[in-house]
């Protein structure tokens, strides 16, 4: 599809994009008409299922959803094949390709380990500083936590509160307010080098 490649041919790349997007929508149509399943999500090469199963000891009801789907997808194909990337138990899906999920997985003696996977969030990049990225964390932590939406609430406010005052009284180091940006060329060869505080301090300097 890059015009500039050696091998560039429109209709070819046009023709990979249309059968992707077919069969990832053949895809959710198994999981929601032929398993009866709901797709929460779908991106790309990839959908999410919310199969409903809140009780951690029903870990292997989930497994044995997700191998159903699995099997009925790969009986349309021949050498395309799909597999089960992973289970989460709860979400914050913000937008498309940004979530945080709280991930579970079965050990070989049977026991359940949770993690976290971030994609695509704010707190993740290298532009913010210290302490945006440890208050999103928290507020992150609360939220994926299970908890009642009261408690919840309750818990941010207060730790937000807390934060106001530490950073009012002077309480918080100055390493925590700092920003890491990188510069792509010579400072001078900004245009727009006011609008951008990073090149703005590097000129300074």
């Amino acid at each position: 599809g890059f015009s500039f490649s050696r091998f560039f041919a429109q209709p070819i790349a046009a023709l990979v994009t249309a059968m992707g997007r077919e069969t990832l929508q053949r895809t959710v149509d198994i999981a929601q008409e032929s398993v009866g399943l709901e797709v929460i999500y779908g991106d790309t090469d990839s959908i999410m299922i919310n199969t409903r199963i809140c009780d951690m000891n029903q870990i292997s009801q989930v497994y044995d959803l997700g191998q159903k789907v699995k099997r009925e997808v790969n009986k349309c194909y021949k050498t395309l094949e799909l597999e089960i990337d992973g289970i989460f138990r709860s979400m914050l899906l913000l937008k498309k390709k940004k979530y945080a999920a709280v991930t579970v997985n079965q050990g070989s003696d049977g026991s359940v380990n949770l993690g976290k996977e971030m994609k695509g969030l704010d707190l993740v990049r290298r532009d913010w500083c210290i302490q945006s990225k440890d208050t999103g964390r928290y507020v992150l932590d609360q939220i994926l936590a299970g908890e009642d939406r009261e408690t919840v609430v309750t818990n941010i406010h207060t730790h937000l509160e807390e934060l106001a005052k530490k950073m009012r009284s002077g309480e918080l180091k100055l390493e925590k307010y700092v920003i890491t940006k990188g510069l792509s060329k010579h400072p001078n060869d900004y245009p727009d080098a006011k609008s951008q505080a990073h090149v703005h301090v590097a000129k300074m300097m």
